[in-house]
């Protein structure tokens, strides 16, 4: 979470001997453990996608994180090897979509934009049948909807919204508000917790990279379109530990507070956290055992793992969690 704020417990300083800033990981490590941002042209599943990039670099294990629908287009994150294992992280990230949709009858502007407004806040949805989750009524936020143009029976719309938020829902539903039919005609995904749509290159573009970076081994073009798997969980907020713990950290033991050098404000308990080091290098995935605030102060468990996302070899064995 980039803007939030940041605040010392120990001040600590990296060592030169171990790790590697994210940045400066060679092409190989990045293939086993980083990710694409791919502009996902309108046509093909999200799983399609995903099996063409295994299939084009001759990867091991691809997946993407949060399915696009076939006729759909915008940002498909696609993890590589190791890189698959922050999935459940990045899919559940907030959205953004721009929609083109259709009506049935011409409305004013003043009208759409006051029935779109409307679906700000928690709404209760059930999926659409084509989907392939179950059909069960279930809550999801708006945190942003705007009308961005209406022309004759057309709607073109943004909205940011909670992971598994349905647009095509949301404009049928808009349509029944405005006591016609509404069809979604055109979806965009711009934006994917903090990875945005500039940021994305198309199946192409990586693949001719790729190719010139195997053929002439140069890695500039290549290194312009795969991203360490830091920059999929910028959205979450962070703690940063100690060198001296990350080799307990990285072999599964659960976080203790005393293990912290600098944490983010505004930590809940039971939030999601991203474990880093002093380089910023993701070591695991975490569960936030209390806040902030009682971060700064306890001697206690800060937080308890998730998941581990570094090599325990990658730092030596210096701190011992009481």
């Amino acid at each position: 979470m980039e803007n939030a704020s940041w605040y010392t417990r120990e001040k600590a300083e990296p060592s030169e001997d171990f790790g590697t800033l994210p940045e400066k990981r060679d092409v190989e490590e990045l293939l086993q453990k980083g990710f694409f941002i791919i502009d996902k042209p309108f046509g093909p599943t999200s799983n399609q996608v995903s099996h063409w990039v295994k299939e084009e670099l001759d990867l091991k294990k691809t997946g993407h994180f949060g399915t696009l629908d076939p006729n759909a287009t915008g940002i498909l994150p696609v993890g590589l090897n190791q890189g698959t294992r922050v999935n459940n992280a990045l899919a559940q990230a907030r959205k953004e979509y721009i929609f083109l949709a259709e009506l049935d009858e011409e409305k004013t502007e003043e009208e759409i934009r006051e029935k779109l407004h409307e679906f700000k806040g928690v709404n209760k949805q059930v999926p659409p049948e084509k989907s392939a989750v179950k059909k069960e009524e279930r809550e999801r936020e708006v945190y942003e909807i705007e009308l961005l143009e209406a022309s004759d029976k057309e709607v073109l719309g943004r909205v940011k919204c909670e992971s598994g938020f349905y647009v095509r829902v949301l404009i049928r539903e808009l349509g029944e508000e405005l006591d016609t039919e509404a069809e979604m005609t055109e979806l965009r995904r711009t934006q994917q917790g903090q990875l945005t749509e500039t940021e994305a290159n198309t199946l192409q573009d990586i693949v001719d990279a790729y190719h010139f970076y195997q053929e002439e081994d140069d890695e500039e073009a290549f290194r312009e379109v795969i991203y360490p798997i830091e920059k999929a969980v910028n959205h979450l907020r962070k703690v940063v530990i100690k060198d001296s713990a990350v080799n307990a950290v990285a072999n599964g033991a659960d976080l203790g507070a005393q293990g912290i050098s600098q944490l983010q404000d505004d930590i809940s308990e039971g939030e999601q956290i991203a474990v880093m080091t002093l380089k910023g290098e993701l070591v695991a995935l975490a569960e936030a055992q209390m806040t902030s605030e009682e971060m700064y102060d306890s001697e206690d468990t800060a937080a308890t793992l998730n998941s581990v996302h570094m090599d325990p070899e990658t730092y030596p064995k210096r701190w011992k969690q009481s």
